[in-house]
């Protein structure tokens, strides 16, 4: 009784008449204080791929380049400070992300103020994994990537979905559809967003009226798609002056397939000249090691050669070769010649395809398996063992929790929490590999839901004991 007349004290206060819901700014100002030193003390961080967005290439999701390419407008006197500027502002994103997600669940499940500050604290700990345990030398927060908004937006999208399936408010369908847009425009991966919204939106309906679920969710899909498209058509035509998406979207399914075949899949190519450059672009595969002929190795290995020379096969090789093709037997602007690019790609992906495809299911078992590693922690073989225990515990403590409440809302979590990793691993895996960046969005999404998974359950289990039920509405079936 005392601890609950404390806890209440503290986190409502009354100031002048007002309500001050001190753990809202607390938590607010504890989040833009920790994103914001990191965003001065290390500034704004060029990356590998950072020159892409800035230079608005056409290979590149439209709405990154444009965030990117106002800001320089905007501070056009200052030279590159308005990337100092962007990260700022990625900065105070991620903070706000943060804090309106742990505020949200806080009221929705009645969260202890104790446990809402470690709640608080594992998106905050994720960026200091990416900081420090993953070597990156920078937060993505202060990254000129499109994962410094990317993270932060999936986080308020996660939000708004909850709110929908919490409470099926148009509010949070609208929000958490617009979101969806947003991310897909910012990073072609994020499509996991859409499938997950779409998913939600069925099961949601899926006793009540299936009619209404799939008809809700066409008209989400009708929205986030073609809007998206026609960004990607008129971004490319008033930048590139083409009226087309962006390109270079097929390279990665290509370079699994270099990664997989035989010299002799090149026989598979009709088209001569580009059967002569697929053999080329093998041979120096094959006597670089870059290629995955030794499959029998343990799936720790696999999945570390794998990772270790995609980007050796893609970007060192395959790519440069394909591109001085096209320059030396087409004709045409840059964007034409780009294109023919792509077109190329496509038709070694589609001859070929059918000769290693069982292989290509082999790595995207490995890739699979590898990702549910490295939404939980890094990809290490002392890691793998603390992987398998905590996600049998994360579903002891769910399949429990729902044998005791059904579809809560704390169930509903969990679950939504679950497919969102399962989505997320399942795309990544079929057409690239799985690493820290495209694994991070679900990591403290994971814990989170774990944290209040075991917190509900300890405290349902003392209760049961004490022959004293736990009657919190908020978690128990509606």
């Amino acid at each position: 009784m005392f601890k609950e007349r404390i806890c209440k004290v503290w986190s409502q206060l009354k100031f002048r008449g007002c309500k001050v819901n001190v753990f809202s700014i607390s938590s607010l100002v504890i989040c833009l204080f920790f994103y914001l030193f990191f965003a001065v003390y290390d500034g704004a961080i060029i990356c590998v791929d950072s020159p892409s967005y800035i230079g608005m290439y056409l290979s590149r999701e439209p709405l990154y380049p444009i965030f990117l390419a106002i800001l320089r407008s905007a501070f056009a006197s200052m030279g590159d400070f308005y990337l100092t500027i962007a990260v700022l502002i990625q900065s105070v994103l991620a903070a706000l992300a943060t804090w309106s997600l742990v505020n949200f669940l806080k009221k929705e499940l009645k969260v202890s103020i104790i446990v809402s500050y470690f709640m608080m604290l594992l998106p905050l700990l994720t960026s200091l994994l990416c900081r420090f345990a993953a070597k990156r030398s920078s937060m993505y927060s202060n990254s000129i990537l499109t994962e410094g908004l990317t993270c932060s937006l999936f986080l308020l999208f996660f939000r708004y979905l909850l709110e929908y399936c919490f409470h099926r408010t148009m509010k949070g369908l609208v929000l958490a559809n617009f979101l969806a847009f947003i991310l897909v425009s910012l990073r072609k991966q994020m499509y996991f967003a859409v499938v997950l919204l779409a998913v939600s939106i069925i099961a949601i309906y899926f006793k009540s009226s299936v009619k209404k679920g799939i008809f809700t969710c066409l008209i989400c899909l009708c929205s986030i798609l073609p809007a998206n498209l026609a960004l990607d058509y008129g971004y490319n035509y008033y930048v590139h002056g083409l009226l087309g998406t962006h390109s270079s979207d097929n390279r990665f399914l290509a370079t699994m397939i270099f990664y997989t075949a035989e010299e002799e899949d090149a026989d598979y190519i009709e088209d001569r000249g580009l059967s002569e450059l697929f053999k080329s672009i093998y041979v120096i595969c094959e006597e670089n090691g870059y290629t995955g002929h030794d499959l029998d190795k343990g799936w720790y290995d696999r999945v570390e050669h794998f990772g270790n020379n995609y980007d050796r096969i893609q970007i060192d090789t395959m790519w440069p070769m394909i591109q001085e093709y096209v320059h030396e037997n087409y004709h045409g602007n840059a964007m034409t010649l780009e294109k023919k690019v792509d077109e190329l790609t496509n038709k070694i992906i589609v001859d070929v395809f059918p000769a290693v495809w069982f292989k290509l299911l082999s790595i995207f078992m490995d890739n699979f398996w590898s990702g549910f590693v490295m939404t939980v922690a890094q990809l290490r073989v002392s890691l793998v063992f603390y992987t398998a225990i905590i996600y049998l515990a994360y579903f002891v403590l769910l399949v429990r929790n729902i044998k005791r409440d059904g579809f809560s809302k704390l169930s509903v979590l969990g679950i939504v929490t679950m497919l969102s990793v399962v989505i997320n691993v399942v795309i990544v895996s079929a057409v690239i590999f799985c690493q820290v960046r495209y694994m991070i969005y679900n990591m403290p999404l994971f814990y989170i839901s774990g944290l209040l998974l075991l917190e509900h359950n300890v405290a349902t289990m003392f209760s049961e004991n004490a022959g004293n039920p736990c009657r919190n509405s908020s978690r128990r079936p509606r």
